[in-house]
C-alpha cells in the first residue's frame, strides 16, 4: 500500500462495491477518512452512472410485513440471483412501500393514504436508515388525508429532499400543501401551495426535478428552486387504481421521463424534451414529449430500465420481469432464484444504483451486525490485494 500512490488508490477505489469499501474503512484512519469523504462518495456514484455498473433491480413486496421481503439483484450479473435485504419500516398490520428513490437512497412509507404513516430514508446498500418526523401537515384538522411523496437531489446545494403533497380542505376550496424535508437541514419546511389537487402517489424524479399528474394537469417541481412549473399531458388522466404506480401515465427510467400513452393493447411512450424558442428576442424555455417509441399487444406494468446496449427495455409484471427487444419485439422472461414463492402475486420493482450516499444525521443499522468478525476482515484484505495486483497489470 505505501508503495502505491494517492491517486492510483483512489482510482482502485472507486472500481469497487459499496459492501468492499465500508469494509476497508477499518484498514486504516486513511483509508477510512477517503471513502467516507463527499467527493469520494459523489464520485464512486458518478463513476458508476458513466460506466453503467452496479446498477440495482429492487423487488419487494409491499403486502409482506414481516421484517424482509425486500430483495435486490445486479444488473452486472445478469439478474441471476436475489439477495434479501432488511427493510427498517416493520409493521404487523402495514406492509412497506417504496414512495421515490434517487442516486441509491430509497424513500420508504406504510400505508400512505391514511393520515398515521411512517417515513424512512433508507440505503439498502450501506445498510443505513433514517427515520423521518411526522410532516406538521398530518397534525392539521383540515387535512384530507391523501398524502403525495418524492425524493429528489439538489444539485446546487449537494442536498436530497423529500417532498411531501397533501390534499387540504378548508370552508372555501381544496388545494394542496406542499412540505419539504432536507437531510442537510433535517426538518420539515412548507413550501408554496399548490392551486390544484395530485392524483398519483408518487412523485417521479428526472433532471432535476419531481413530476406529478393533477386533475387539470401535470406539474413539475424544481427540486432546487422549490417552484412549480406546468407540463403538458398527452391525455386525460384518471387516478391510479389499486395497484398505484403500475398505471400511473408518468414513468422514469434511463434517467429521463416518460409518458405512457395507451391505445388497447398499444402503448406508446414519449420522452419530455425542452424546447428552446425565441419571442420578442427573448430567449424562452418550454418542455413537450416527443414520441420514441411504441410497445403492441403488450401492456407494461413497469418500465424499469434500458440494456447498456440501448436495445432492449426491462420490464416488470405483477409476476416478475422480461427484457423486451425493442427492434425484434421478442420477450425474454427473466428468472431470479431465491425470490419467495409468497412474492409471486404482488410485485413491486424499483432500479436503483449502488451507493455510498448518506442518509443524514442520526442514522442507525437496518439490522444488519455493526461488526464484522476478524474472518471477515481478512478475507477483504486479501480481496483488496488481488483487486491492486490486477489493477496493476491492466495499466502497467
Amino acid at each position: 500500500m505505501s508503495a502505491l500512490s494517492p491517486e492510483l488508490v483512489t482510482e482502485i477505489l472507486l472500481r469497487l462495491p459499496v459492501s468492499s469499501l465500508l469494509r476497508f474503512r477499518c484498514l486504516s484512519t486513511s483509508l477510512c477518512t477517503e471513502i467516507d469523504s463527499e467527493n469520494f462518495v459523489r464520485s464512486h456514484l458518478n463513476r458508476s452512472i458513466q460506466t453503467k455498473t452496479r446498477q440495482k433491480l429492487i423487488v419487494y413486496n409491499p403486502r409482506f410485513k414481516g421484517p424482509s421481503g425486500f430483495y435486490y439483484a445486479d444488473f452486472d450479473d445478469d439478474l441471476v440471483d436475489a439477495f434479501p435485504l432488511n427493510k427498517p419500516l416493520i409493521s404487523r398490520h402495514r406492509g412497506t412501500s417504496v414512495y421515490g428513490s434517487c442516486n441509491g437512497l430509497i424513500l420508504l412509507g406504510m400505508d400512505f393514504q391514511v393520515k398515521s404513516m411512517d417515513l424512512a430514508i433508507w440505503n439498502p446498500f450501506t445498510r443505513r436508515y433514517k427515520s423521518l418526523p411526522p410532516c406538521p401537515v398530518q397534525t392539521l384538522p383540515e387535512h384530507g388525508g391523501f398524502m403525495s411523496s418524492g425524493l429528489g437531489y439538489d444539485s446546487a446545494h449537494d442536498d436530497y429532499k423529500i417532498v411531501i403533497i397533501s390534499k387540504v380542505h378548508d370552508s372555501n376550496r381544496v388545494f394542496s400543501q406542499v412540505w419539504v424535508f432536507g437531510l442537510r437541514s433535517d426538518f420539515w419546511r412548507r413550501s408554496r401551495d399548490l392551486e390544484d389537487e395530485v392524483t398519483t402517489s408518487v412523485g417521479r424524479f428526472a433532471n432535476g426535478a419531481l413530476y406529478w399528474v393533477c386533475k387539470n394537469k401535470g406539474v413539475g417541481f424544481d427540486v432546487a428552486k422549490e417552484v412549480f412549473f406546468d407540463i403538458p399531458l398527452l391525455a386525460e388522466c384518471a387516478p391510479a387504481p389499486f395497484f398505484f404506480d403500475s398505471f400511473d401515465s408518468l414513468v422514469v427510467f434511463g434517467g429521463n421521463l416518460y409518458f405512457r400513452k395507451l391505445h388497447g393493447e398499444t402503448v406508446e411512450f414519449y420522452l419530455l424534451v425542452s424546447d428552446v424558442s425565441d419571442k420578442s428576442g427573448e430567449e424562452v424555455v418550454g418542455v413537450s414529449w416527443r414520441k420514441e417509441f411504441t410497445l403492441h399487444d403488450l401492456f407494461p406494468l413497469w418500465p424499469l430500465a434500458y440494456s447498456k446496449d440501448g436495445d432492449s427495455i426491462l420490464i416488470g409484471d405483477l409476476s416478475g420481469v422480461f427484457w423486451h427487444n425493442l427492434e425484434n419485439k421478442t420477450n425474454q422472461r427473466v428468472n431470479i432464484p431465491r425470490v419467495p414463492k409468497f412474492f409471486l402475486f404482488g410485485y413491486r420493482y424499483n432500479v436503483c444504483w449502488e451507493s455510498l450516499v448518506s442518509v443524514g444525521k442520526d442514522s442507525a443499522f437496518d439490522g444488519a451486525a455493526e461488526e464484522m468478525r476478524i474472518d471477515d476482515l481478512d478475507e477483504e484484505v486479501e480481496q483488496f490485494e488481488a483487486d491492486i495486483e490486477q489493477f496493476e497489470a491492466d495499466i502497467f
